[in-house]
């Protein structure tokens, strides 16, 4: 989550002031994830947009947090996922609505077990530090709708295990994944939908994420 933070602390740093147009959003939604097992969680974000008035470039950066909200049992223990992200990256417009986006993207997804008494067994980190890119359609009108697809090449990627006797790392693959999205703007308020699906590599199952979150523009 330290990677994520310094991400979005960076676009702030960067942000120019003079003759800028800037806009902080919060979001707030839930996750269906799907990675070896299945769970619900709470998500909570908070992104920054920067364009100058009548520009066609735009700096943005996003930071999301995924809570527990629920654990799976297995037999006589309980799994329960947390996680959250961050990107910082630039949107090209065209005239037409079609826009390429880049960005460097960071995930990291935690999965702790417990036994049925609530003792602690073990603890897997998994972290994906990368850049992404895609292609995108924003329309023009009362409800403004923006869709985009973006492919994820990570180039550092591993996970840590934490267990009662040691921790350990090791080195993943560095497999693609990739995120679709579409979202619906009025002028202060939007609601989206999101997909992502990530692949871990090895023996290790892919992470599916499916979201929905209200975001408030201020």
């Amino acid at each position: 989550m330290k990677f994520q933070l310094i991400l979005f602390l960076v676009l702030i740093s960067l942000a120019p002031t003079s003759g800028q147009k800037f806009r902080f959003a919060t979001s707030l939604g839930t996750s269906y994830i799907n990675w070896s097992q299945n769970q619900v969680s709470l998500t909570t974000s908070a992104a920054l947009q920067f364009q100058k008035p009548g520009k066609p470039t735009q700096l943005y950066g996003h930071l999301q947090v995924i809570g527990n909200m629920q654990s799976t049992r297995i037999s006589d223990q309980s799994v329960s996922f947390r996680g959250g992200k961050g990107e910082i990256g630039v949107n090209q417009f065209m005239k037409i609505g079609l826009f390429a986006t880049t960005s460097v993207y960071s995930l990291s997804m935690a999965k702790k077990t417990r036994t049925s008494n609530n003792d602690f067994l073990s603890d897997e980190k998994f972290s994906l530090h990368g850049l992404r890119a895609g292609l995108g359609f924003k329309s023009n009108g009362k409800v403004k709708t923006t869709a985009q697809v973006k492919v994820f090449k990570p180039f550092l990627a591993k996970v840590s295990l934490q267990d009662w006797e040691n921790e350990q790392s090791t080195t993943l693959d560095n497999a693609m994944g990739y995120q679709a999205s579409v979202d619906f703007r009025l002028t202060d308020w939007s609601f989206g939908f999101d997909y992502e699906n990530i692949r871990y590599g090895g023996t290790y199952a892919n992470l599916k994420l499916t979201s929905a979150q209200v975001t408030y523009f201020f």
